[in-house]
């Protein structure tokens, strides 16, 4: 029957993101996956099944009363999961539990283990219990199953097994039997959040693996991944290149391919706001952000005029562009940052201190800088607003002055971008209906979400790339 394998010992899901989070499965143990119909179980079950053979020579079973053996087959190639070539090499079989049983009939795992030694298998899942106990007659009689299976198939055999349970979407999560027993116990939750589906995953309990952070966020965008939370900091930035997304006909770039392809960039002339919540960093919504004004200054030779937002500093503008690697004449000739701080300081060029208590002499420089960016041949500009620091100084007169600045953008083209923390929420709801595109910057579980409420998009983790300094947005489906 084999050996007892080390309790220290650890096996891998596949799912890179997941690993992360818990450093692995216990091997030989028995793991309980929670959740509601549509979370993501059977998903997840199945990545760890494919990753264990392909990634790790660990052959597998599932055991399924569910589905038929196609279907799973069908479902799973959904998601890139090719399980049917995996069974003709050998190394996958399918266990089709309800030709096994019938209900009223003592339950033993026998066939389970059967199958799991003629191929050695090293994983196993059984979709799902939930289903499997409706044909026990009594709980007792489950308790004995649950026994036999840790004993006989996990501890003695070294088959790390995933047990999956139904939740109907009525009833409140309770510990079952099942869960005391088991040595991991993930919960998956799918719920709907300002109309939008949101998934995430919970870990309740896994031994041997410390648990600092128990929930992430999770998607079935190709597969069950999940993404554990990130720290980007400002080390992050430095050795990525950046390369501008291709030109869109007739409009701007957002600056990030996969936010191109969903909105389908930004019309001329008009009004965005980006809206970040007050626990997103600079460095985090800079993924966002930054693209924005630095595509349009590389590739579409346009000005850009920045009033900045409370908790930066125009060294930090200059610092990104040089991050960016802006060559240092189009950051002299295309960027112009506008403060009104009041210390003595040498400034560069493209720095001009102003004041900000009268909206009148900020609009008039702001169209001092386009009057002579147009001049030049410039193409028209993006102006950039740090609604907050704005607000602090001009209080109600913030809302006539943007109403100014988006019409003059309207006329002569270009872009107005919003950038609005809630520190004065009501501006907010002033200037959302000025606003021809709404983009909201959002954390969860230490990951940094956007979603369009303008035009309306679903939920997207944003995934920095290892490479440069476009990020992928991870649709949550």
């Amino acid at each position: 029957m084999g050996v007892t394998m080390s309790s220290h010992e650890v096996v891998l899901t596949g799912v890179e993101g997941f690993d992360k989070i818990i450093t692995g499965f216990p091997r030989g143990g028995l793991i309980t996956v929670s959740g509601n119909p549509g979370t993501g179980k059977t998903a997840l079950a199945g990545a760890f099944i494919y990753n264990g053979i392909l990634k790790y020579n660990e052959p597998g079973v599932y055991a399924s009363l569910l589905e038929d053996e196609e279907r799973f087959y069908d479902f799973m190639l959904g998601f890139g999961l090719d399980f049917r070539s995996l069974r003709d090499r050998g190394l996958f079989k399918y266990l089709a539990i309800p030709t096994l049983f019938e209900p009223g009939v003592s339950i033993s795992v026998a066939d389970i283990v059967d199958a799991v030694e003629s191929m050695s298998a090293k994983r196993l899942v059984i979709d799902s219990f939930t289903a499997m106990s409706q044909m026990f007659k009594s709980p007792f009689e489950a308790r004995v199953f649950l026994h036999s299976l840790l004993s006989k198939i996990a501890r003695q055999m070294g088959c790390t097994t995933i047990l999956i349970k139904e939740i109907p979407n009525e009833q409140v999560y309770e510990y079952g039997f099942e869960e005391f027993i088991s040595d991991g116990v993930i919960f998956l939750k799918r719920e709907i959040i300002e109309d939008r589906l949101w998934r995430e995953v919970n870990i309740l309990k896994m031994r041997g693996s410390e648990i600092r952070e128990p929930l992430a966020c999770i998607s079935l965008y190709k597969g069950f991944e999940a993404y554990p939370p990130l720290n980007i900091t400002k080390e992050f930035y430095e050795g990525r290149k950046y390369v501008t997304p291709p030109d869109l006909p007739g409009r701007f770039s957002t600056g990030i391919s996969d936010l191109d392809k969903e909105i389908g960039g930004f019309t001329g002339g008009t009004t965005i706001l980006l809206e970040i919540d007050p626990w997103v960093s600079l460095q985090e919504y800079a993924l966002v952000y930054s693209p924005m004004l630095v595509s349009n200054i590389i590739r579409g030779n346009r000005p850009v005029i920045m009033i900045l937002s409370g908790g930066t500093d125009w060294r930090d503008v200059i610092n990104f562009a040089k991050i960016f690697k802006i060559p240092e004449e189009l950051i002299n000739d295309n960027l112009t940052i506008l403060i009104d701080i009041e210390r003595k300081e040498e400034l560069p060029q493209n720095v001009e201190k102003m004041s900000m208590f009268d909206p009148e002499e900020v609009f008039e420089r702001i169209f001092g800088v386009v009057e002579r960016s147009l001049s030049a041949g410039k193409g028209p500009p993006i102006i950039s607003l740090g609604i907050d620091r704005l607000a602090s100084r001009l209080r109600e007169a913030i809302v006539e002055l943007i109403y100014r600045i988006s019409n003059l953008v309207r006329n002569i083209g270009g872009l107005t971008i919003l950038l609005a923390k809630p520190l004065y929420p009501w501006i907010i709801e002033r200037l959302a209906p000025l606003s021809d595109s709404h983009i909201k910057i959002t954390k969860k579980h230490g990951r940094v979400i956007l979603y369009g409420v303008k035009p309306r998009t679903r939920f997207f983790i944003v995934e920095p790339s290892e490479e440069d300094l476009i990020p992928r947005l991870i649709p949550v489906i």
